[in-house]
């Protein structure tokens, strides 16, 4: 059974998962695969050490290719409806609006200052555009992900 949301994906017969040839998809604009392209040649980063091969990469870019490949902007901005609604990843969205939750129940518990609300909602921007890329590249490469986020 193929994803009717992706016409480049096809079933793998012997897993029946999505095989994505995200290569000639033309849903994908040219940023996408200039990202999809440099993952699937140095490994995805993750949260955790990233390994020898994706570090050395990542040093020969420019500036400009680093944030292209390492940053999503909308995500920084728009959170879990970038991720829900543009992305569909509607697991990922449904975390990031946890940790959002989370950090604003945290935060009135504690009864913190609105600078150290401003850091926290700060962090988890950069935190969702630091792993938009890399989530929706396994998304759209191994098919479904699950709960993965991290």
């Amino acid at each position: 059974m193929s994803d009717a949301s992706n016409p480049a994906t096809t079933p793998d017969p012997v897993s029946n998962a999505p095989v994505a040839d995200w290569h000639n998809d033309p849903t994908l604009s040219e940023k996408w695969k200039y990202r999809f392209n440099f993952f699937e040649k140095n490994g995805v980063p993750g949260m955790g050490s990233p390994s020898p091969q994706l570090r050395a990469a990542f040093k020969e870019l420019s500036f400009a290719e680093r944030v292209k490949v390492n940053m999503n902007f909308f995500a920084l901005f728009f959170s879990f409806i970038y991720f829900g609604f543009f992305l569909k990843m509607w697991r990922q969205a449904a975390i990031a609006f946890g940790l959002i939750v989370a950090a604003s129940i945290i935060l009135s518990i504690f009864n913190l200052s609105n600078g150290a609300a401003r850091g926290a909602s700060m962090g988890l921007g950069v935190l969702f555009g630091l792993r938009a890329n890399a989530l929706y590249y396994l998304k759209r490469t191994q098919g479904d992900i699950g709960w993965k986020f991290f």
